[in-house]
């Protein structure tokens, strides 16, 4: 039997832009958050699924109620940082304050402890492995921000693809969940989530779970609140007030950012109502308890 996991990287698009662009913090805008979480709660009560989220702290500090509401639902609430700055751009010590306060925000707003983690922008790397050591320190329970490929932007070539326990170099462990890559014409292909669902037709999506399913290998599927909103999408919606930007840019961006997104909800319900979904945390203790794996972390297989 395989197991497929639906993650949330929960943040808000106009703020996350509002950062990149003006290097300011807004506050979620126009109710887009709230309706997006709204939505994907809805198809996973419809579907009976249990889902992972990603809480960026910046967001939640904002929405702590939607955050409860969330939890609340029976979802398990992970962490995805404070800032959502790639992990890699800085140093040891503000990267341990990013996740020191990451974790203080979410779990104080649920009154729970937090297990999980993601990087943003999947940016734990061949250079910043020691962030895996920082997360158990934390007592976090696993990882899931390695790409099991070398993208443009993100990931470790020939990386392990399998879950898999880690001892690491503190003499603690850690459990990393890498997102899923599938293996055609001797190729690899990322085909797991966010951009990657949103372009690709159903049916190749549909193809593709049930070619995991028939080789009982596990899946993580990511994706984004913004996704699952058939709105349109406007990147100036959080811009500041009279701030100055290029009008060509804007409709690029635009474009970009709502282009086959209205195909979402029904790839991914498909996928919901077709195979077995659990949890990352039920992911993780299931691989902790077939013990450690024979393979070094970091290494090339």
């Amino acid at each position: 039997m395989s197991y497929s996991t639906l993650s949330i990287d929960w943040e808000d698009f106009g703020q996350l832009l509002c950062m990149y662009h003006f290097d300011k913090v807004t506050e979620p805008v126009n109710g887009a958050l709230e309706r997006q979480t709204a939505i994907m709660l809805d198809m996973m009560e419809e579907t009976n699924c249990k889902a992972t989220f990603f809480i960026l702290g910046v967001t939640a500090k904002y929405r702590p109620a939607l955050v409860k509401k969330i939890a609340a639902h029976g979802h398990e609430i992970a962490i995805h940082g404070q800032n959502h700055k790639a992990m890699f751009t800085l140093t040891p010590e503000e990267a341990r304050k990013d996740l020191r306060e990451s974790i203080d925000i979410v779990s104080g707003i649920t009154g729970e402890p937090v297990y999980g983690y993601r990087a943003p922008f999947f940016s734990v790397n061949e250079t910043n492995l020691y962030l895996l050591d920082m997360l158990a320190d934390l007592g976090l329970t696993y990882d899931s921000s390695i790409f099991p490929k070398k993208m443009p932007r993100y990931g470790i070539e020939n990386f392990n693809e399998e879950d898999a326990l880690y001892e690491l170099p503190n003499g603690k462990q850690i459990v990393e969940l890498p997102l899923t890559i599938a293996n055609y014409f001797n190729s690899k292909w990322a085909v797991s989530g966010g951009g990657y669902i949103r372009t690709m037709p159903r049916f190749i999506v549909n193809k593709i779970f049930r070619d995991f399913e028939k080789q009982k290998k596990d899946s993580m599927i990511y994706m984004h609140p913004y996704e699952f909103d058939t709105k349109f999408l406007n990147v100036t919606a959080n811009y500041p007030p009279g701030a100055n930007y290029s009008k060509l840019k804007v409709l690029t961006l635009n474009l970009r950012w709502n282009l086959f997104r209205n195909s979402i909800r029904g790839k991914i319900k498909d996928l919901l109502k077709e195979h077995q979904f659990i949890t990352c945390l039920q992911k993780a203790n299931y691989v902790k308890e077939k013990g450690i794996s024979s393979k070094l972390l970091g290494r090339p297989e």
